[in-house]
């Protein structure tokens, strides 16, 4: 068995549509040919079992024969940290649980498919415990995908983690704009729902050296969907 590639999806802070970001990168992979893997370590407030519609069958158990168990979906297979613990229930374990959460869900056996090829990794809102012991102890990383909004406390918040993955010599795969751009339904003018334009944000990546992935456009119709799969 060849060892998947793995792209974490980080952020350092939370609302800037890193779960989107991730099932969109997903699709894309699989669309491409690719056996692709979801996994979902946000111990804060896990959200991808509700964005791609995920619902464990009566009787499912997260972990059989001492291995965590995906579940299959639309073509992925999916384990998530939320199917450990009810999705209304808050997360009251303390930072040093968490970040051992994390790590032994990154080191522990998933009994992922033989033939996976990726895994797309949603990770915590942080750069806490949690992404760095996550970090640490992922194996075959491709690249770390880092999303931001054009705004001042996102940019900030990217050139902590872009300093932070350099000084750990962890892969960077480039630096994503999100929610870049909102075009009115009704006259067609595009607006900056933010106090920053994308081009800084391209600007701070060509300056760590970083590639620059691109913009992605607010898309109202992602807000109103219950479940976003088939909706990027």
């Amino acid at each position: 068995m060849t060892e998947p590639l793995k792209l974490p999806v980080l952020s350092l802070k939370g609302g800037t549509g890193k779960t989107t970001v991730c099932l969109g990168l997903a699709e894309a992979l699989r669309d491409a040919g690719k056996k692709v893997g979801l996994l979902d370590v946000d111990v804060h407030a896990s959200a991808l079992p509700r964005a791609i519609g995920l619902e464990a069958d009566p009787g499912y158990d997260p972990i059989l024969g001492g291995k965590l168990r995906p579940i299959n979906h639309n073509g992925f297979q999916v384990f998530s940290i939320g199917l450990l613990y009810p999705e209304e229930s808050p997360n009251m374990w303390p930072g040093a649980a968490k970040a051992s959460a994390v790590q032994q869900i990154a080191t522990t056996s998933i009994a992922w498919d033989e033939d996976l090829e990726w895994i797309v990794v949603d990770t915590p809102p942080t750069s806490g415990d949690e992404v760095q012991s996550l970090l640490e102890n992922l194996t075959n990383i491709y690249g770390c995908v880092i999303v931001c909004q054009p705004n001042d406390l996102a940019v900030l918040a990217i050139t902590k983690t872009l300093s932070m993955l350099q000084e750990t010599e962890t892969p960077i795969a480039g630096v994503l704009a999100n929610m870049a751009g909102y075009t009115c339904p009704h006259c067609g003018q595009v607006s900056n729902p933010f106090d920053r334009p994308a081009e800084d944000v391209r600007a701070l990546a060509e300056n760590f050296g970083v590639r620059f992935l691109g913009t992605v456009p607010f898309a109202s119709n992602l807000v109103r969907q219950p479940a976003l799969t088939g909706a990027l």
